[in-house]
């Protein structure tokens, strides 16, 4: 599941995960929240479901689209900033963007805008994007990124959807026992400890659904991060393949106790 690489901010994903399925995402959204709180990533999966031209849940991660997208290369992808750190973005940028936002997409359905700093907009491109916002093609979509929301004009704001994403160590904080089962899980399976793996999933028989998937979710989290240095990335990349074919399973209403006997039953596999 994308929303996976996206630490944290549980229910946050939850109100998302039906929209992606769904492919029911509005068209303005200003991401809100500190420093490390994920925008940029979340910024990256909506950019992607935008674009993304698979019939199920988006962003696939499969289609062209999608992986020009993870490449940085999507030409209906457009990133606008400030031109020097810690200076505005003016409203001649604003002005470019709403030019371009009248040519249609390259590729895609949608053509995304993310607007980086937006706290940095300054008051007449701040306008100018309203009339953007409110007048702009039905195919262009608008993410604002910000760490102070309060700073965008009332009027922008209340034509945009605020997703509030939450501080690291605030959204860690019940998770965490969680995230560190995840973290042993994954190593043993990657070592191909079967044994100890199977110690470590006894106890999740009696747990509920809705436990095991977060599970799965940080499982994902732990082999993405895991990916680039790993020695043996096929042996990771069959651990995200099979984490997707659970929580396959786990939207299926297969319990815990048969989920983790799966997993185990996996372990020594190739």
């Amino acid at each position: 599941m994308p929303l996976s690489t996206l630490a944290g901010n549980r229910p946050l994903k939850e109100q998302l995960l039906p929209r992606l399925s769904a492919h029911t995402l509005g068209h303005a959204f200003i991401l809100s929240g500190p420093a490390g709180s994920g925008k940029g990533v979340l910024a990256s999966i909506l950019a992607r479901a935008m674009v993304c031209s698979a019939p199920g849940t988006r962003p696939c991660g499969s289609c062209s689209d999608c992986k020009k997208a993870l490449a940085g290369i999507h030409p209906d992808i457009i990133t606008v900033a400030p031109l020097e750190e810690g200076k505005e973005i003016v409203v001649d940028q604003v002005r470019r963007l709403r030019s371009d936002a009248y040519i249609r997409p390259n590729e895609a359905r949608r053509k995304v805008y993310v607007v980086e700093q937006a706290h940095q907009l300054n008051s007449s491109a701040q306008n100018a994007m309203l009339k953007l916002l409110e007048e702009g093609p039905a195919y262009a979509a608008f993410l604002l990124l910000t760490e102070h929301a309060g700073v965008l004009l009332s009027t922008v704001r209340s034509r945009c959807e605020t997703l509030t994403l939450t501080a690291p160590d605030e959204a860690r904080i019940d998770e965490e026992p969680v995230a560190a089962l995840a973290r042993t899980v994954v190593d043993l399976w990657l070592a191909g400890d079967e044994r100890g793996l199977m110690e470590q999933c006894v106890p999740m028989e009696k747990w509920e659904r809705t436990q095991f998937a977060g599970l799965l979710d940080h499982m994902t989290d732990r082999l993405c991060a895991l990916l680039p240095g790993a020695a043996d990335r096929r042996r990771v990349l069959k651990g995200v393949q099979l984490v997707e074919q659970l929580r396959q399973a786990t939207a299926r209403n297969v319990g815990p106790g048969a989920l983790s006997g799966w997993l185990c039953a996996a372990c020594g596999k190739e």
